[in-house]
């Protein structure tokens, strides 16, 4: 991923990828993108979790998660220094 992929949810395109990169520390690619509603509503959390989605690169498609808060530290601890 580097950028400008399509996001789809539910089957339909509603965004794009706006920067990737690996994230080493949990061994996965993260992506960050902007969604919208195709329906032009606003986009709630709602909105957000009750999607499914994939994130097409060069035409292939990959099962994407979306994640509300940071996969490695949700809770911002290391920032606090607590490990």
């Amino acid at each position: 991923m580097f950028g400008l992929e399509a996001i789809w949810r539910n089957g339909q395109v509603v965004g794009h990828i706006r920067r990737a990169d690996f994230g080493f520390t949990i061994d996965k690619t993260i992506a960050y993108g902007y969604i919208r509603d195709p329906s032009g509503g606003p986009v709630s959390l709602d909105f957000v979790k009750s999607g499914d989605y994939m994130l097409e690169r060069m035409g292939v498609t990959y099962a994407a998660r979306a994640h509300l808060k940071s996969p490695f530290d949700p809770d911002n601890k290391r920032v606090k220094g607590i490990y």
